[in-house]
């Protein structure tokens, strides 16, 4: 009778269910907050379609970018220390074949202006952020070869 196998017995029949397989990530995503709610909001969002870092702040980030291979850096703008713009300049140095953008409820005109001008961003987003519209331009940076984005039309 099966109830009077020992319950090892029992398990070892059953058959396993089949584990999908990972889906390799091919592109690597740094978030750059300095609030760490949204910095598990993104990685929770998008941690199943890319290999994700977050970093709380500009200092973290640096650490990070030295170390990581990298394909784009996300920043908010609006953090002690360094402004996201400031921050994307340093990446521009230190790599400029990693792609740069802006996700940020709070840049001014000018900021931006000067960022393109200065050493270029591929894309600027605003808070809060869609995730159609943010993967849709994530996969525009990391699969195609955008030029810088030009700003001077936003209002």
């Amino acid at each position: 009778m099966e109830h009077e196998r020992p319950a090892r017995e029992r398990r070892e029949r059953r058959p396993r269910p089949e584990r999908p397989a990972r889906v390799k990530k091919e592109f690597t995503i740094l978030y750059v907050d300095d609030e760490a709610p949204n910095l598990r909001g993104f990685k929770s969002t998008f941690r199943r379609i890319y290999n994700i870092h977050t970093a709380i702040g500009p200092v973290e980030a640096l650490e990070i970018i030295k170390s990581e291979k990298l394909d784009l850096i996300v920043s908010d703008h609006r953090m002690p220390h360094m402004s996201g713009v400031e921050l994307l300049r340093d990446v521009y140095e230190f790599n400029p074949n990693i792609k740069r953008m802006i996700l940020s409820g709070f840049i001014k005109r000018d900021e931006l202006d000067a960022a393109v001008g200065g050493f270029g961003i591929h894309d600027f987003v605003t808070k809060p952020w869609d995730f159609e519209n943010l993967n849709g331009i994530f996969q525009k940076l990391l699969t195609t070869n955008p030029g810088i984005k030009d700003f001077s039309t936003l209002g």
